[in-house]
């Protein structure tokens, strides 16, 4: 019953708010659901002494959370499509930021019921909820972002920045708790070398190693930003209105921007953008000349 209720809801939201779902978004969304099942409700299941009232209704609790972090993450999906649209209707966008909060108001209230129904198990309730909060929160900014970006005559210059810093923080959050709230069911299931030991250990293992590359990553990002900041001058105004251009990577209009050593001129930010998807060997868009000696 309650299964087919959250069936019927979801097909509700999905058409109130979506449409009609793209074929890649319909394969996260159940890929996202198989993966919930496996690792959330049978696998906590297995860990946990087997009293099954409570272990049905922890997983029911777990499970109303599952259901809005796949709307939070379906919404994320749906951004990044609407970005390869040439004309979308702001009306889109507003129904979707207004699901998102609605997700975060429910988000917290759903937790704070769960002092009262599980005032044992707060900590692990709190690693569980924490990553719903941190996707949501992070899928609202960049929706917000974007609508800036459409309602200011000028854009938004500071939006693809915002966004990589605030999607990195949620990132290596949601990473963190993940691994806490597998360490805490390693100890509260003890080591005893079964199966269930060594999915945990692995995952902890490919968590580590995220949490590595996130690393990485980012401070080869921040060397070769800072690299470009710091070693190309900003255009001037006079050549700004010689090449009268749009920037290569946005499409939109310069009224400021850096010059680099090819003489092509680009956003900072647009670049730092550049930078993130090319972070291994930055080089310039236009004429792929790199953009340290490091690469």
């Amino acid at each position: 019953m309650t299964i087919c209720g959250s069936l019927l809801i979801g097909r509700a939201i999905i058409k109130t708010v979506f449409g009609e779902l793209w074929p890649m978004e319909s394969q996260h969304m159940y890929d996202r659901m198989l993966n919930f099942l496996l690792f959330k409700v049978i696998f906590i299941g297995a860990v946990m002494e087997p009293v099954w009232r409570h272990i049905l209704r922890l997983s029911m609790w777990i499970g109303v959370l599952g259901f809005m972090r796949i709307f939070s993450l379906l919404s994320r999906d749906r951004l990044d499509n609407l970005a390869t649209v040439a004309f979308v209707s702001l009306q889109k966008y507003y129904k979707i930021a207004l699901l998102l909060s609605t997700i975060l108001f429910s988000n917290i209230m759903w937790y704070v019921g769960s002092l009262y129904l599980f005032p044992t198990s707060l900590a692990f309730l709190t690693l569980e909820f924490l990553p719903v909060v941190l996707d949501t929160v992070q899928v609202l900014i960049k929706y917000m972002t974007h609508l800036m970006d459409q309602w200011r005559e000028n854009g938004f210059e500071d939006k693809r920045l915002i966004n990589y810093y605030t999607e990195l923080s949620a990132d290596i959050l949601i990473l963190g708790c993940t691994l806490l709230q597998y360490l805490q069911l390693i100890w509260m299931h003890g080591v005893s070398f079964g199966i269930v030991d060594i999915v945990l250990f692995l995952n902890v293992r490919s968590v580590l190693k995220d949490l590595r590359n996130k690393v990485i990553v980012y401070r080869e990002r921040w060397k070769a930003m800072c690299y470009v900041k710091d070693s190309y001058v900003d255009a001037s105004a006079e050549e700004l209105a010689k090449h009268n251009d749009d920037c290569a990577i946005c499409r939109e209009r310069m009224k400021t921007a850096k010059k680099l050593a090819c003489g092509h001129l680009f956003h900072l930010h647009c670049l730092h953008s550049w930078i993130q998807h090319h972070v291994s060997k930055p080089t310039c868009p236009t004429c792929r000349r790199p953009l340290s000696p490091s690469s």
